[in-house]
């Protein structure tokens, strides 16, 4: 199966887990498209001072692919500088977060995968 994450559908989601502001989210892929451990694969595009709250996952593991951009992710509690190229694992039952504190867009990939 072949999905163009530039060329999927874009669903707003306001104020992501408490965060700032609106973000544009592309689902290229969901659950229903695998077989195995993988729950989707989403292109997500952050305005200049959006944010994701701070959150907890529970038994999956997020991998955060940073395309273009700059901010600050929070992983449990503490502030990371992240920019194009980062990749960020965020772990079972752990905290975290992004805030686009740039005068750019944040342009990432998540890719989410789950022991269930």
């Amino acid at each position: 199966m072949i999905r163009n994450f530039y060329t999927c559908d874009k669903e707003v989601d306001k104020n992501s887990h408490g965060g700032d502001g609106s973000i544009d989210i592309y689902r290229a892929f969901r659950r229903k498209d695998f077989d195995g451990a993988w729950d989707f694969a989403i292109r997500v595009v952050m305005p200049a001072g959006s944010s994701m709250g701070e959150h907890r996952h529970e038994d999956d593991e997020e991998m955060y692919i940073i395309l273009k951009g700059e901010g600050t992710m929070i992983i449990e509690g503490e502030e990371h500088k992240i920019s194009s190229g980062d990749m960020i694992v965020n772990k079972r039952f752990g905290t975290h977060g992004l805030v686009n504190t740039s005068d750019q867009e944040i342009e990432l990939l998540i890719i989410q995968a789950s022991q269930k």
